[in-house]
């Protein structure tokens, strides 16, 4: 008697619905053949696999499924959404590409396709194509909380909250779009509002250790210090291995002066059943925090466990390093070497940062070379490939990329001193307030100061929007001045079309300074001067220096200095190079910095 196959399909197709999906695979498995009758029995199959997280091998299902079924919309669609949950979002955008160009109408895969183009940062193409998704289907509501999203990486803050309140008037008590749009009222610095969207959604969802953490955060902005703690805390507590808690709790608790940061994280470091990234997630932010002999007593204990690991590698390379045992530290990234893993952007770094320590320009520009072609916008390449021109002697190529004459401004940001003065007073009651905590984050450059919290110029302040909007006006007219060198980091990208990547506030107080650094994530630079200590007048005190590069085993004097004044703005490339001295005063140095990139 014949097999209907179709019907075995179907029930196939019901236990999935029942979300049985280990029966779902072993049947399928013991059946491949059904594979070949539908693309729907490829999609369950695959979709079973997710269940059982199983990415990987559902995404190498599709893709066999698609040679049977070639240019199948709903295939492409699965393999897109696979991607996109493997964290693979561009093969995930060229996936649904090809979904929506076989199915232009389908509402599904026009989502998913701005999911992705989200996620690989197309932020305009994202809106365009949720605006559309949403016109044709009013009640989509993780359509509007995702256009939210991109609408905050636009800039667009009033966009997004009128988003996620359109969701709150449909759902009142959906617990993402009350987190989300407590994050966008906390940007706005409407920070009362902010907790009250969090408190809600807490009632809602006592056991959220998210909501607990973001709620925290706001209450530190707020300046309710101790509220804020028992909020991490309890966010903690809540979910001890929340990597993420963990991370703010100790970072708060560091930013506080508090003796032991790192009290709630280390009672589950040698716990049988915390997972590798705790541990190693752990370890960078002892490194971040410069704690590298107990950062190397956590590697020596845990290798077992983590000796199979890649990162393993790279951070012993890195401990040694800062510790001064640099062939230590070349020793453990052969080891590193021989996991042959592909494209080890960590490996490649951390062996050209140790070839720097000990002076072997040479070889260390091979392979910051190869991370430059690799990550071309990662200006951190291009700060350390100047560093190999420098200590090779190669002047014209390090004077191609470190050209202070052409590619540094200092202007005043105001044309008349009164402006600038008037300017200035109003800035500092704003910055005072917001510099409550007593030391440096973790990870900053920045010793005996502070920084603010969030990007300063993502509120809605009209003094801080006021210089937001004159550094704009400057760096515009700087950029002007430029000619466009396709092959440089800097100019090869000139545009009109600016935002801001990042943008703080920096307090120093006597004997505070900048340890010489660069800004990876950033293209344009820059510090404006709100206050400037009287010190300054004497022997170079509390100068910004550039080429002084901060590499162990190495003296660099720098070969660049400006002397800052209230009221100035100085612009340079990421890139660069850039610390300041110390400086003795009673009176504290106040800045506003900031990174900012082309829009396209």
């Amino acid at each position: 008697m014949a097999i209907d196959k179709m019907g075995v399909l179907r029930q196939v197709v019901n236990a999935f619905q029942q979300g049985r999906y280990d029966y779902v695979i072993q049947f399928i498995e013991a059946n491949l053949s059904i594979l070949k009758l539908d693309p729907v029995a490829v999609q369950v199959y695959s979709s079973a696999l997710r269940k059982a997280r199983d990415g990987a091998r559902a995404e190498s299902v599709i893709i066999k499924g698609l040679k049977t079924f070639k240019g199948s919309p709903q295939l492409l669609n699965s393999l897109g959404t696979t991607q996109l949950e493997l964290g693979k979002a561009t093969l995930a955008v060229q996936s649904l590409e090809k979904a929506l160009s076989a199915n232009p109408i389908d509402i599904e895969v026009k989502y998913n396709l701005a999911r992705a183009y989200k996620e690989v940062g197309l932020f305009n193409e994202a809106q365009a194509i949720f605006v559309d998704v949403i016109r044709k289907k009013p009640t989509y509501i993780q359509a509007n909380i995702h256009l939210a999203d991109v609408y905050v990486n636009l800039g667009a803050v009033e966009k997004a909250q009128s988003c996620l309140m359109s969701v709150l008037e449909k759902d009142p008590t959906n617990i993402v779009a009350l987190n989300n749009l407590g994050n966008v009222l906390r940007r706005a610095n409407d920070f009362q509002a902010s907790v009250q969207c969090f408190e809600t959604a807490i009632k809602l969802q006592p056991t959220n250790s998210t909501l607990r953490r973001n709620l925290a955060a706001t209450l530190v902005l707020l300046n309710r210090r101790d509220e804020a703690k028992q909020a991490f805390i309890k966010a903690v507590s809540l979910n001890p291995l929340d990597w993420t808690a963990q991370e703010e709790l100790a970072s708060f608790l560091w930013e506080e002066g508090v003796n032991s940061p790192f009290e709630y994280i280390e009672p589950h470091i040698n716990h049988e059943g915390t997972a590798t990234s705790f541990v190693l997630a752990y370890i960078k932010l002892l490194v971040r925090a410069d704690q590298f002999k107990k950062a190397l007593d956590v590697l020596n204990r845990l290798e077992p466990l983590l000796g199979s690991n890649l990162e393993f590698y790279i951070y012993k390379a890195r401990v040694h390093r800062e510790l001064g045992d640099y062939h230590a530290s070349l020793n453990y990234v052969e080891k590193g070497e021989k996991l042959k893993v592909k494209n080890s952007i960590g490996l490649e770094s951390e062996a050209g940062y140790t070839l720097l320590s000990l002076g072997r320009a040479k070889e260390a520009y091979t392979k910051f070379a190869k991370l430059v072609k690799q990550e071309p916008l990662n200006q951190g390449w291009w700060t350390m490939l100047s560093t190999c021109y420098y200590l090779q002697n190669e002047e014209s190529k390090y004077h191609w990329l470190c050209n202070y004459q052409q590619l540094l401004a200092v202007v005043p940001v105001l044309p008349n001193k009164e402006s600038r003065q008037s300017l200035n007073n109003a800035l500092r009651d704003v910055l005072e307030a917001l510099h409550q905590n007593e030391r440096h984050p973790i990870g900053q450059s920045l010793r005996n100061g502070t920084q603010t919290y969030e990007n300063l110029f993502e509120g809605n302040n009209e003094v801080i929007n006021t210089l937001s909007r004159l550094i704009l006006e400057r760096a515009g007219e700087f950029i002007a001045l430029q000619s466009n060198d396709r092959k440089h980091p800097f100019l090869s990208r000139l545009s009109k079309d600016l935002i801001y990547k990042g943008s703080w506030s920096v307090k120093l107080r006597s004997e505070g300074y900048h340890r010489s650094h660069y800004h990876p994530e950033g293209w344009l630079s820059g510090v404006y001067y709100v206050d400037v200590p009287d010190a300054v007048d004497k022997h170079g005190e509390g100068w910004l220096t550039f080429g002084r590069a901060d590499i162990a085993n190495q003296n660099f004097e720098g070969d660049f200095a400006v002397k800052p004044r209230s009221g100035n703005l100085i612009l340079f490339p990421s890139y660069m190079w850039h610390g300041t001295n110390a400086f003795t005063s009673s009176t504290a140095r106040l800045t506003v910095a900031f990174d900012i990139i082309p829009s396209h």
